[in-house]
């Protein structure tokens, strides 16, 4: 069987839940790129980006501000304050990269060096003062069923187009609650939106982190099938602990082979509930 060495990242879903919201962005100032042209690229595999090519590091560029992790465990913030935000990987070169480690972004320095004082890894980027982790899980602390949520969406030249969570409408006002028309299988769901006529998922995570629980709320939105498929039953274990559940947020490498026996590597996230949190 043939291989090939692929860089794969997903996506952030803060600036890119689907490869559509460039239609939304760029529709009156620019052409919209094909499927056919994105797919010369790459491929997408559980909202993954899998590119055909190989990616040239360039080091460290410049002095880049680092804070002293010693102050980190002092840092606290606000019961509703959300504090950072996990990635599965990052852009290097305007191109993805996959990390084999969590990548997070944080509001302020002093959040960071908490952050890599309690996870490893050292600060990736000093304008989102980030840092890739040097752990590919986390235990983390989730507030009840709401914690998780997953919502679709499809956009169009003229913006949104459908917002549900697979069964109901969540927007506009005049039709949420009323059945959406999604297919029930996520099988059907992910041929339809290949052919740019379903929805995508986003799912949102919204936890503490069970090393620093005073640090603050952080977010994880992810736009994999994979994890979306699966939000049911998890928000359905949260529904049966009384109290904030103990759970685990990981990285997991899954190699699939496409079309001409091409095997592609691409880390999905994966989120276990563990038990109560105490």
């Amino acid at each position: 069987m043939p291989q090939l060495s692929l860089s794969t990242a997903q996506p952030d879903a803060r600036s890119a839940v689907i490869h559509l919201k460039a239609l939304q962005a760029t529709a009156a100032t620019r052409p919209v790129p094909t499927s056919t042209s994105l797919l010369r690229s790459s491929h997408v595999i559980d909202g993954s980006l899998a590119t055909l090519h190989n990616r040239k590091s360039d080091g460290d560029k410049g002095t880049r501000k680092r804070v002293d992790p010693s102050v980190a465990p002092d840092v606290c913030a606000p019961n509703d304050a959300v504090v950072g935000r996990f990635h599965t990987g990052r852009r290097t070169d305007n191109r993805p990269e996959s990390l084999p480690n969590w990548r997070v972004s944080s509001t302020t320095p002093e959040t960071a060096a908490a952050v890599s004082q309690l996870l490893g890894g050292t600060q990736a980027d000093e304008w989102a003062q980030g840092v890739v982790t040097g752990s590919p899980a986390v235990r983390i602390v989730l507030d009840g069923a709401d914690s998780v949520a997953t919502e679709m969406r499809l956009w169009g030249p003229k913006g949104l187009v459908h917002h549900c969570d697979g069964a109901l409408f969540l927007s506009p006002t005049e039709v949420r609650g009323a059945p959406c028309g999604c297919p029930s299988s996520s099988e059907e769901r992910a041929a339809l939106a290949k052919m740019l006529k379903a929805p995508q998922p986003e799912t949102t995570v919204t936890f503490r982190l069970a090393g620093h629980y005073g640090l603050g709320r952080f977010e994880f939105s992810s736009p994999s099938r994979i994890l979306a498929d699966e939000t049911s039953e998890i928000r359905a274990q949260l529904a049966g602990i009384v109290g904030e559940a103990l759970c685990e947020l990981a990285l997991e490498l899954v190699t699939v082979t496409v079309a001409g026996g091409v095997e592609v590597s691409f880390r999905k996230p994966t989120l276990k509930v563990i038990g109560p949190w105490s």
